[in-house]
C-alpha cells in the first residue's frame, strides 16, 4: 500500500527500539540526572531559606521551575544528535525507514514522551523532598508549612481557559523551535538555535521600532514601540490575537519545517 511508504508501523516499532538501545544510557542519566538535581536542588533551598519564607506556591517554586524547563529546553535542542558526526549522520539516513518515521522517532522521544515525564519528576521531587526534612525547633523549621506545589499554581494569574490553552502551546511552540533546529543545524545546534532565535527576536523588534517611528512620529522617542489597541470583540483585542496567533499556533510551522530540513537531508 502506498502509505507504507511514509510510515508502517512495524518499521517505526523497530526504528523505535532501535533508537532506545543506541541511545539508552543517554536517556537513563539523563532522567537519572534531573530527579537527582531537582531534588538536591529543592532539598538544599527549601533548608536555605527555612522552608517556607514564602507562602505562596507559585512565588515560591517558580524560580525552581523555570530553571527545569530550561534545562528540559536543552534536551529537546539535543535531538537528531546523529548530525554531529558525517559518518553516524549517513549510517543513520540509509537506515531501513521512511524521513516521516525517523522524524517521528524523535519528535515523539523527545517531546510527547519527555516533557510529560520530566514535569512528572518535578512533581514529585517536590513532595520527596519535603517528606524527607526533619523538623528542628532551635530555628523553627517546620516542613509541614512548606507549601505543596500543583501545576494548576503556575496559572494562579493566567485566570482565563483561553490564556491557560494558550500558554500552554505557547511553551509547546517554543519546544518545536528547539527540535526544529537541532534539525536544520549540524554542529552545536542548541547553541545556533538560541543565537537565531535572539537575533530573530531582536530584527522583529527593530521592525516595530522603525513603524513606530514612521506612522507615530510625535509620540514615540528612542526605542519606544507605540502599537495601536482597539477591541475585536469585546473580551479579545487585537494585541492580544496577535499573542494567541504567534504563541498557540508556531508549532504548525516549526514541526514541518524540521521534517522538510531532515528530508532534505536524506535527498
Amino acid at each position: 500500500m502506498r502509505q507504507n511508504k511514509y510510515f508502517n508501523p512495524g518499521r517505526f516499532a523497530r526504528l523505535f527500539r532501535n533508537d532506545l538501545m543506541i541511545n539508552q544510557r543517554t536517556y537513563l542519566f539523563a532522567i537519572a540526572g534531573l530527579s537527582i538535581g531537582i531534588y538536591a536542588t529543592l532539598y538544599l533551598f527549601k533548608i536555605t531559606n527555612n522552608g517556607y519564607s514564602n507562602p505562596d506556591p507559585f512565588q515560591y517554586y517558580i524560580p525552581y521551575f523555570t530553571m527545569y524547563t530550561i534545562i528540559i529546553g536543552a534536551f529537546i535542542g539535543m535531538s537528531f544528535q546523529f548530525f554531529n558526526n558525517q559518518t553516524k549522520t549517513n549510517n543513520y539516513l540509509l537506515t531501513p525507514g521512511s524521513t516521516f518515521e525517523k522524524y517521528l522517532v524523535q519528535l515523539c522521544i523527545r517531546v510527547f514522551i519527555f516533557i510529560p515525564l520530566a514535569l512528572g519528576i518535578f512533581w514529585i521531587a517536590t513532595y520527596l523532598a519535603k517528606a524527607s526534612m526533619i523538623p528542628y525547633p532551635k530555628t523553627n523549621f517546620d516542613p509541614s508549612k512548606i507549601p505543596n506545589f500543583h501545576f494548576i499554581d503556575l496559572f494562579k494569574y493566567v485566570p482565563k481557559f483561553t490564556d491557560k490553552l494558550v500558554t500552554v502551546f505557547s511553551i509547546f511552540s517554543f519546544a518545536t523551535v528547539l527540535f526544529a533546529g537541532s534539525a536544520w543545524f549540524n554542529r552545536f545546534a542548541l547553541v545556533k538555535t538560541l543565537i537565531a532565535t535572539g537575533m530573530t527576536i531582536g530584527m522583529v523588534v527593530m521592525t516595530f521600532v522603525l513603524f513606530s517611528h514612521v506612522f507615530y512620529p510625535d509620540i514615540v522617542h528612542g526605542f519606544d514601540i507605540h502599537i495601536g489597541s482597539y477591541k475585536i470583540t469585546e473580551d479579545l483585542k487585537n494585541t492580544q490575537l496577535a499573542f494567541y496567533l504567534l504563541g498557540g499556533l508556531a508549532w504548525l510551522f516549526f514541526l514541518p519545517l524540521a521534517y522538510f530540513k531532515l528530508k532534505e537531508k536524506e535527498v
